[in-house]
């Protein structure tokens, strides 16, 4: 499928798919004339990468997935994918404490100013 046809069937952003092809994230073909043409796999990857990058997983990382994937090693992927959620995860609960620490530490200093 071309690119427009993927854009539409994917909902990712023409300049997008450009970007994965360019970081190895995404492969096309090329016509004769030099257009991007896509396998059928394309929009189940782009879906793979999206559920991916929800998890804020970086480009890098999701590159790594990307190879297990490919070898059908589904089990492999979960594996692989475990420490990594759990990474992002505890990132995630050390900035929420650091956010309530900071919430709490304004309001205290809102009712310092306050007038009486």
């Amino acid at each position: 499928m071309r690119i427009s046809q993927l854009v539409q069937r994917s909902g990712v952003p023409a300049t997008t798919l450009r970007f994965y092809e360019g970081a190895g994230l995404l492969s096309a073909d090329r016509t004769p004339s030099g257009y991007r043409v896509y396998g059928e796999d394309a929009v189940d990857r782009l879906a793979f990468i999206g559920a991916a990058k929800h998890l804020g997983l970086p480009l890098e990382e999701i590159g790594e997935l990307l190879t297990v994937w490919e070898a059908g090693a589904c089990v492999e992927v979960k594996a692989d994918l475990r420490p990594r959620i759990a990474a992002r995860l505890k990132e995630v609960e050390q900035r929420l404490a650091e956010l309530t620490a900071f919430t709490t530490s304004l309001h205290s200093a809102l009712e310092g100013v306050t007038p009486r």
